[in-house]
């Protein structure tokens, strides 16, 4: 059951920060770009802060919930037999 909280919140947060990436990547656009012409930039392409902010730290909270999912996975299995 603990499982599959920490996978439904995996998924969640993944959602949440493809959805905001793309939000501030149009913020960006809009305020960075005065003739409009900009396109959402890859995030393997950013450096810096921004992938930082954007990347990493987002990859990072994803990561911990699919670890503490598998943890307690495998605790699950251990009390099981």
């Amino acid at each position: 059951m603990l499982r599959l909280i920490f996978l439904a919140a995996a998924l969640l947060t993944t959602l949440a920060w493809g959805m905001g990436y793309v939000w501030i990547s149009g913020l960006a656009c809009a305020f960075g770009s005065p003739g409009g012409d900009c396109s959402i930039p890859l995030p393997w392409s950013l450096r810096g802060e921004d992938l930082t902010l954007l990347v990493l730290m987002p990859g990072a909270v994803v990561a911990s919930l699919l670890a503490l999912a598998w943890l307690s996975g495998r605790r699950a299995q251990k009390s099981e037999s």
